[in-house]
């Protein structure tokens, strides 16, 4: 009996000590960012942690768990982001280049996703309640304002960059350049000046971003409200939804930890009729789709045209994500639905190649499938994605504002007849696959790392959150060129007495000689 209830008193310590409460803010109006948060706080749910989630796409899955998860509701943040995409190419619809970026206000408009969170009134019921309490905060890291509330609940604190490496460990503008860029490989010499410019403006534009974001924190949370780099001091861990094999080995330390493919689930099978369409199809298939934010039926007609005319000149059959009006006069060789199931559709022998706008998530999941790529970039960091196919030579960039039917056409084939596009990727698959642990394991772990030890302050680097004068060493440096001033300008004038010196010398050797020659 005695032993009976040290067991279950072991068990109920057990699991007071496991279950945590977390917070997590994602703001972000974007269905393929919040794929992947949900993939991290619906595991951590099943693990028996506690979760409020402030998210604009609560509850979309049937399976998620329901009795230790809050979905804190702020879809009406697609609002603000519908604004963004409506300020596209006009002849290419939602083509937002990293020149269109450097606008100020187009970080503006991301910003409104953050008001809309701070002025969500169940949220601040939270925020103001001190009986709430948490031991972790998860936040966006495209936004600085989740560090208020750490600092408010007094946690630890992961931020979740759903793009590649953010802050420091960008750096180089070519070896680890920032992820808007458009061009980054094989540049001319003016080339690389229009990107390093390019490349301090997107950085210039960043921190006007977070200074403007911290004004609207002040305006929320108070004048009392810290300062960026004190609220930066709350970050203890770093989460990157990339893989270091694809993107590029940068030199980060040991708490930014790479989660490539943490979205993914196994694969399932396809549903009857996909299935037996892919198997029956001779020619073999191209998968094409764009995308969540990307929507072919809004953009211009023409190159919609292009599209079918392409689809129609391919020597193969297409499978078409299109969620635009009913085109009765599509060719034979084309079969469109508002939806697939990407991931389990891409690994089927029979997809020959996979035509896409370059997110990470269908970067991913084409690795993983071993499938060649041809992409065609409209958003954000889907240029720097795609350059990575061509150094990679996985796949084939093509630019969707002036590209023509023959292009993809030429494209598509190259891609699928030539083998060497498919070793590549199967190699980079293979290289990818080949860890300890799955992504979302690992995410897991380190999570609850954070929680254990209460932070992960320790693994951060000594550069974390100094400025840029003291990360240069700009004073010691202006301290040597003072003391080399001082330096150089003794021994320039020690010189100058001499030569003087000696100027005077050689005048008095001068009269003494004369005054000899006249005695």
């Amino acid at each position: 009996m005695w032993a009976f209830l040290c067991i279950l008193g072991l068990v109920f310590s057990a699991s007071d000590v496991d279950s945590s409460r977390i917070l997590g803010i994602f703001p972000m109006a974007s269905v393929s960012h919040q794929v992947v948060f949900r993939a991290l706080t619906y595991e951590l749910a099943k693990r028996g942690h506690e979760l409020v989630v402030i998210t604009p796409d609560p509850g979309l899955p049937k399976d998620r768990p329901k009795d230790n998860i809050t979905e804190i509701d702020i879809s009406h943040a697609y609002e603000g982001f519908k604004t963004l995409m409506a300020k596209g190419n006009p002849k290419r619809g939602v083509v937002i280049t990293p020149h269109d970026m450097l606008k100020l206000n187009k970080f503006k408009v991301i910003l409104n996703c953050a008001e809309e969170v701070m002025k969500n009134e169940e949220l601040n019921k939270i925020l103001n309640d001190d009986t709430k309490k948490f031991d972790l905060v998860i936040g966006e890291a495209l936004y600085n304002f989740p560090m208020i509330y750490a600092k408010r609940f007094d946690t630890p604190m992961i931020w979740f960059s759903n793009f590649q490496t953010l802050g420091a460990a960008s750096g180089h503008p070519f070896l680890y350049p920032v992820y808007f860029r458009d061009r980054y490989l094989n540049l001319t010499l003016i080339e690389k000046i229009q990107q390093l410019y390019i490349d301090v403006v997107l950085r210039l534009g960043a921190v006007a971003m977070s200074y403007y974001e911290h004004g609207l924190m002040k305006q929320y949370f108070g004048d009392e409200t810290p300062s960026l780099d004190e609220l930066r001091d709350r970050i203890d861990l770093m989460f990157i939804n990339t893989n270091q094999v694809f993107e590029t080995a940068r030199p980060v330390p040991p708490n930014v930890i790479y989660l490539g493919g943490l979205h993914m689930k196994p694969v399932q099978p396809l549903p009857k009729d996909l299935k037996q369409y892919l198997d029956s199809s001779e020619r073999g298939v191209v998968y094409v789709s764009l995308g969540t934010n990307v929507r072919i039926a809004e953009m211009d007609a023409t190159l919609l045209k292009e599209f079918v005319k392409a689809f129609d000149k391919m020597p193969y059959d297409v499978l078409w994500k299109y969620d635009g009006i009913e085109l009765p006069w599509l060719p034979k060789n084309i079969k469109h639905s508002k939806w697939f199931p990407q991931r389990d559709l891409l690994h089927h022998p029979n997809i020959k190649a996979f035509v896409t706008q370059g997110g990470l998530q269908s970067t991913d999941e084409a690795i993983d499938a071993g499938v060649p790529l041809v992409g065609l970039p409209a958003l954000a960091d889907q240029w720097y994605n795609v350059e990575r196919y061509v150094k990679h030579g996985i796949g084939k960039q093509l630019d969707l504002v002036t590209m023509r039917a023959e292009d993809l056409v030429a494209a598509v084939i190259d891609v699928v007849e030539d083998e060497s596009y498919r070793e590549n990727i199967q190699k980079l698959s293979q290289l990818v696959k080949d860890q300890p642990e799955t992504p979302l394991e690992r995410a897991v772990w380190w999570t609850e790392y954070v929680i254990r030890n209460k932070g992960a302050k320790h693994l951060r680097s000594p550069s974390f959150n100094i400025s840029w004068s003291e990360f240069l060493m700009l004073d010691v440096v202006l301290a040597l060129c003072g003391i080399s001033l001082l330096v150089f300008v003794i021994f320039v004038t020690i010189v100058l007495f001499l030569v003087r010196k000696c100027k005077l010398c050689k005048t008095d050797v001068k009269k003494d000689t004369k005054k000899v020659k006249k005695n």
